[in-house]
């Protein structure tokens, strides 16, 4: 449950640091505050002010640091309520101490995401733009940045107010025929509310089904790279990641598990998985491992084969450009600082594949083949920065049952909506009720306390 207590945790991450922010949040903030904090000079605290100061202990009257404190009064405050934050030396021991000194004082340690809880509880902002803080403050990549800021400033909860405001609008309407439900309603007049609703049922779809685009965006798209055993996998993952994260050996069959690994490339996040080599084995180690590829193959966005061109081309090399035919994927002819035995021509010959010559260990090809990733994907990656989308599993489950009742609603209207009116407002409330809940469950605890499990003490 909601507690309107005060609350206090340090915002900044833990550990050594230049800065560190202590933020307290309640009706007891500014008292406590001043309790804690002597003003270097003599004056009235004003709001949005940065004071400098010296932090004491309230108990021993002993100073723990000097710093600034700004009060910002509710509700023109991020949770809405009167907030205080103390910037003091980002020291973990002086956090400790300036913490539990404001707990001494009536102050209760924040649960995570408390401070953004209570700022979509007061009504400071919706449940989607609180994700988008989580979002934005677990971003890796520049693409991922953007669409959580768009989402923040309420891109996404503007687009579904517009599908939410129309589908209201046509309740209104059904809801009015309840009270003269012995008049027959023109065929023309249902027409036009069942076209309206087909356009909310329709943009209601056009946002799930940015669903799995939206997620890529956000978490990154997964690239594996495949191919038999020894032809340079794993070196190529390394010279994308520019450091050796993944174990080389010349011996076959090192890699016996997928690895993963994370890089920015052009501002868009791409997971690079590494997979052990396809071949025939009596290993059953092996052959889990090569089980285990050929299920991540089938699940990557995009995939990367890899061939040795210093060694002829073998039925395994034949297999993998069977499995990259059709699927958004790059060719890469690697160890091309040898002696060739055969061209990059032969490899796909009869195939629209992207073929680029590559060398782990110089690092040739290496730019055009993270180029190339990043071309097969940018044109969706724009659309997603341009486009609010939703990417949370949540979403996309409201979004579906809001579109399932909606179309029921409409099989109602065009059946008999003049004489059984009630039936399809009992539908249109169930869709309305399945798209406030994306951005207002506020009578849902459990979802709440699922969602900010996962935000960051102090945010």
């Amino acid at each position: 449950m909601y507690r309107s207590d005060t609350i206090v945790a340090c915002a900044t991450p833990p550990g050594r640091g230049g800065v560190a922010i202590v933020r307290l949040s309640g009706d007891q903030a500014l008292t406590i505050a001043e309790t804690l904090f002597r003003p270097s000079r003599a004056r009235q605290w004003s709001p949005r002010r940065l004071v400098h100061g010296v932090v004491r202990d309230p108990d021993r009257g002993q100073a723990i640091d000097e710093g600034l404190l700004v009060w910002m009064p509710g509700p023109h405050s991020f949770t809405g309520e009167d907030v205080v934050e103390l910037q003091v030396h980002g020291a973990p021991l002086v956090v400790e101490r300036i913490v539990a000194a404001a707990i001494r004082l009536g102050a209760r340690a924040a649960d995570r995401g408390e401070f953004t809880r209570r700022a979509v509880l007061n009504g400071r902002i919706d449940l989607l733009q609180a994700e988008a803080i989580s979002d934005l403050v677990d971003a890796r990549v520049e693409a991922g940045a953007d669409a959580a800021w768009a989402q923040l400033q309420g891109a996404l909860s503007e687009r579904l107010g517009r599908i939410r405001n129309e589908v209201v609008e046509v309740l209104a309407e059904v809801e009015a025929n309840v009270d003269f439900s012995d008049e027959e309603l023109p065929d023309e007049r249902v027409d036009v509310r069942t076209e309206r609703l087909l356009r909310s049922i329709a943009e209601i779809e056009s946002l799930a089904g940015g669903f799995a685009a939206a997620r890529r965006l956000r978490d990154g798209y997964s690239v594996v790279f495949t191919g038999r055993p020894n032809v340079g996998k794993s070196s190529l993952v390394n010279a994308l990641l520019g450091t050796g994260r993944m174990i080389v050996s010349h011996e076959p069959g090192t890699t016996r598990d997928t690895v993963e690994e994370t890089v920015d490339l052009g501002g868009i996040a791409f997971v690079l998985t590494d997979t052990a080599g396809l071949r025939a084995t009596t290993s059953a180690a092996e052959r889990e491992a090569i089980a285990r590829t050929r299920e991540r193959v089938a699940a990557a966005d995009i995939l990367v084969g890899v061939f040795d061109r210093s060694v002829g081309l073998t039925p395994q090399d034949r297999a993998v450009m069977a499995e990259l035919a059709g699927r958004r994927a790059v060719a890469a002819v690697n160890k091309c600082d040898l002696p060739a035995r055969w061209s990059a021509g032969d490899l796909a010959a009869d195939q629209q594949l992207a073929v680029i010559e590559t060398s782990a260990r110089t690092g040739c090809g290496c730019e055009q083949l993270a180029a190339r990733l990043v071309e097969l994907v940018s044109g969706e990656a724009a659309i997603q920065r341009e486009t609010p989308a939703i990417s949370r599993v949540r979403h996309r489950v409201a979004l579906d049952k809001a579109a399932e009742r909606l179309r029921a609603a409409t099989d109602l209207m065009r059946m008999h909506e003049d004489r059984a009116p009630e039936l399809v407002a009992v539908e249109l409330r169930a869709a309305l009720t399945e798209l406030a809940g994306i951005t207002e469950p506020l009578d849902n605890e459990e979802v709440l306390d699922k969602i900010f499990s996962e935000f960051c003490i102090g945010k």
